[in-house]
């Protein structure tokens, strides 16, 4: 930076922040949606068991009804992080009559977690992408 002004100089520096910020923040968001939308059989797929976090999938109904930002679809949540700048609010949700039930349980059914264990891994997702930038 020799030869820039010190406003310049501070200026350059804001910028390559501001991109590392949102390269940490949308790498750790697209991390808790992959996990998220990590599928695995469901039990109308003949599986015994399941692993917490994963999304169950019998037929593509609960995978598909993903919608991001009002993008509909499995991959929908590409399309919104590709777009993010830090700041930005982005809203995902599972539109299956089923979505809540499954994720949550019922009395019949434990319930999966997709969601929640997966957002609960946000800290270390950053933690982790952060240490990217920081090299």
């Amino acid at each position: 930076m020799a030869g820039k002004s010190f406003s310049a100089q501070l200026a350059d520096f804001e910028q390559m922040t501001v991109k590392n910020l949102r390269y940490v923040a949308a790498e750790s968001i697209q991390d808790v949606m992959e996990a998220a939308m990590t599928p695995q059989r469901g039990i109308g797929q003949g599986a015994t068991g399941f692993e917490v976090g994963k999304i169950p999938v019998d037929t593509s109904e609960l995978i598909n009804s993903l919608t991001s930002d009002g993008v509909k679809g499995a991959d929908s949540y590409t399309v919104s992080i590709a777009g993010y700048e830090v700041g930005d609010t982005l809203e995902f949700a599972w539109t299956a009559p089923h979505a809540l039930a499954v994720e949550l349980g019922t009395k019949n059914m434990q319930g999966r977690f997709f969601v929640g264990a997966n957002a609960r891994k946000f800290p270390a997702f950053v933690q982790q992408r952060a240490k990217e930038v920081s090299k």
